[in-house]
């Protein structure tokens, strides 16, 4: 705590080791070091502002009102934006080579925060709010940037057009990388054609449903053998229905396809239970009447061709994964490791032999085949693009996803999920920068031997006014700057009417006179 006090006897707070002298008499102003540590307690702990005021006052005897409080650490949030706006454009030549990560993350009732972050060191550079993902708003962030941080060597990015179109205007001449994972996961769809039928057959008429509401009319216990083979029936029910709830979304987790494969095995043991009950002269109805729904459902049209199908579509498409090393979890996942020259020829060859398999198949597999190939040929300019002076492919961009999502979760934390928007709406920008804090680059390279308390008390109060008056009100969005078209048109003609011939009384045909001269010199200002 003492490095936190002013070293130059700033009069604002004093040098202190304890929290009850932060409020410095006589000028009754809360110090930086009170703001250092809410901010801190609030955002790199995530702690709900009553705990924090619960702290400040209870161990240290600090009270602070809940509005002082707010006010503090959104405070301490905007110094810190400027700090690392002042310091990371600095250490740009340690940043060499320049590859970005460029995506957005927008909550229901909020803009768009849109982030730049470093693919290797993993610092944030820079972040803004834009109304929405637009080309043009893109192109206002990547200018911004630009000016700043110059020409990035790389650009990593998912797969909108929006943001190839903006890059390249931006940045022409810079090669361009598309994420792999974003690229599966449009792929999927259309290698995994008859999926959507599969689910459709499985739910139709008495399907699924029927299945579920017959197990929950089943017993949960027994004791006796046919009791004990009437409770499997309803667990064997129950593990079907667990299926559709299986973990990831769809290509990468196909739930209706482990419905499949759970309701060909309980089939199979329903028989296996059959003769054994034979052989031991016990009849079970509910464990045939299972046997004989199951076998209906899987031998409707509907449900057998599709998946006849779909299982050659699947090993083409988890074939084509495992070639591009893209792993299933997305979200527990590492970063996709970069690909070598050599790994990329190994892929694109694998991937090859994969669809030529598919392909022999019959027309309906060649038809598949030809529209993933078509993906791969339109793509392939953006898919396999080497990393100047790294000499890989640098194909991700899931850690700047996971930056986005572990904003909302600390929002979450603080305020509960009924927030998210709102606060995401208040604080992206803001959160963004913060979220340098969590890197390991810039805590070993930045922060060594930095004074907060130093870097905030030197920073400008009025540029510091200015960008805590341009934050948005709570249930207000947030000021965006978004030029806007002028009007000279409109007051114009409302000058040449007033200053028309007509009923108007010499004062009022002065005032048009008068602002007339003033459009005349100021345009639409005036």
């Amino acid at each position: 705590m003492p490095t936190w006090g002013c070293p130059n006897g700033h009069p604002e707070a004093t040098w202190t080791s304890a929290f009850r002298d932060a409020l410095a008499p006589p000028y009754h102003q809360v110090g930086y070091d009170v703001m250092i540590a809410a901010t801190l307690l609030r955002f790199a702990l995530d702690l709900p502002e009553r705990k924090v005021l619960a702290l400040l006052e209870d161990g240290w005897g600090v009270p602070l009102a809940q509005s002082t409080l707010s006010r503090l650490t959104i405070e301490g949030l905007v110094r810190w934006q400027m700090l690392v706006e002042e310091r990371l454009p600095r250490l740009a030549g340690e940043l060499a080579p320049l590859l970005l990560q460029i995506d957005g993350t927008m909550t229901p009732g909020a803009p768009v925060t849109f982030r730049a972050r470093h693919a290797i060191t993993g610092a944030t550079l820079w972040a803004m709010q834009l109304e929405v993902e637009s080309k043009s708003e893109v192109v206002r962030f990547l200018h911004a940037f630009q000016a700043r941080y110059g020409n990035p060597t790389l650009v990593v990015r998912d797969l909108s057009p929006t943001l190839r179109e903006a890059v390249s205007e931006v940045f022409p001449g810079v090669p361009q990388q598309e994420d792999h994972f974003h690229f599966l996961a449009d792929l999927g769809p259309e290698v995994l054609v008859d999926y959507e039928l599969l689910r459709k057959g499985l739910l139709a008429g008495e399907g699924l449903a029927h299945l579920a509401q017959w197990s929950r009319k089943l017993p949960a216990e027994g004791s006796t053998l046919e009791e004990l083979e009437r409770v499997w029936v309803r667990l064997a029910l129950e593990w079907v229905e667990e299926g559709r709830l299986h973990p990831g979304g769809f290509p990468f987790r196909c739930a209706y396809a482990e419905v499949v494969r759970r309701l060909e095995r309980v089939a199979g043991w329903a028989r296996e239970i059959l003769r054994a009950n034979l052989r031991h002269r016990v009849g079970v109805a509910e464990v045939r009447e299972l046997k004989e729904r199951v076998e209906r459902l899987l031998g409707r049209e509907g449900v057998r061709v599709p998946w006849a199908r779909l299982q050659a579509e699947l090993v083409l498409w988890e074939e084509v994964r495992r070639a591009m090393r893209v792993e299933r979890d997305r979200r527990g996942r590492e970063d996709l490791c970069p690909l070598t020259p050599a790994d990329v020829t190994a892929a694109k060859e694998a991937i090859a032999v994969a669809g030529s398999r598919l392909a022999s198949l019959g027309d309906w597999a060649e038809a598949i085949w030809g529209t993933v190939s078509c993906r791969f040929e339109e793509h392939g300019a953006f898919l396999w693009v080497e990393a100047p002076a790294l000499g890989v492919v640098v194909r991700s961009t899931v850690e700047l996803e996971r930056a986005h999502r572990e904003d909302r979760r600390g929002i979450r934390h603080r305020q509960g999920s009924g927030s998210t928007g709102e606060e995401m709406g208040r604080l992206g920008t803001l959160l963004a920068y913060w979220s340098n804090v969590r890197c390991p680059w810039f805590v070993e390279n930045v922060l060594p031997g930095l004074n907060l308390w130093e870097e905030y008390a030197r920073q400008d109060p009025k540029e510091v006014q200015r960008r805590m008056t341009s934050l948005p009100r709570e249930g207000r969005r947030p000021k965006v700057d978004v030029p806007r078209k002028r009007k000279e048109g409109k007051l114009a003609e409302l000058v040449s009417l007033l200053q028309a011939p007509g009923p108007l009384g010499p004062g009022l045909t002065a005032w048009a006179a008068t602002v007339g001269s003033l459009t005349s010199q100021a345009g639409s200002e005036a």
